[in-house]
């Protein structure tokens, strides 16, 4: 396993868990990582020091002066991991699934080709930002550790 350092345009910086260093640029590539501050697929490795620990000694908890992040602690970050899981399953049970083709429904539906509904499915990243150029509306789901494994 692997520890990234990831941030996006906007400053904000989170760590991330990766097989190996080959799986995070697959990631990466696809687009599916995704700032959980503010939803951008534009990500990138940040500067970070090894972290070596031995028997005698914890690493420090590395830490960024230039963001606003709270710590969570281990109950708030239940408590968070929970109300996603409840969105998620909210909008899998009230939305169509239409796969691949997410992007050409996305804008039918925007530019009234098609009836108005509640869809998801998948983009790649550069469907993803051609709809966000064009003014479409779309979100992007955080992938919850059970769906990673």
């Amino acid at each position: 396993m692997i520890k990234y350092l990831l941030g996006c345009p906007s400053g904000h910086e989170f760590e991330s868990w990766f097989r190996a260093s080959a799986d995070y640029d697959a990631q990466a590539s696809a687009g599916e990582i995704s700032c959980p501050l503010c939803g951008s697929l534009d990500i990138s490795k940040q500067p970070m020091a090894p972290s070596i620990v031995t028997k005698t000694s914890v690493a420090p908890r590395q830490t960024n002066a230039n963001t606003n992040a709270i710590p969570m602690q281990s109950g708030d970050a239940k408590v968070a991991l929970e109300a996603l899981r409840a969105i998620k399953k909210s909008i899998f049970e009230n939305s169509e699934d239409v796969g691949t083709r997410f992007a050409e429904e996305a804008r039918k539906i925007h530019f009234g080709e098609a009836e108005e509904r509640h869809i998801r499915g998948t983009s790649t990243l550069e469907e993803a930002q051609s709809l966000s150029e064009e003014g479409v509306p779309f979100g992007i789901l955080p992938a919850l550790p059970e769906d990673l494994n």
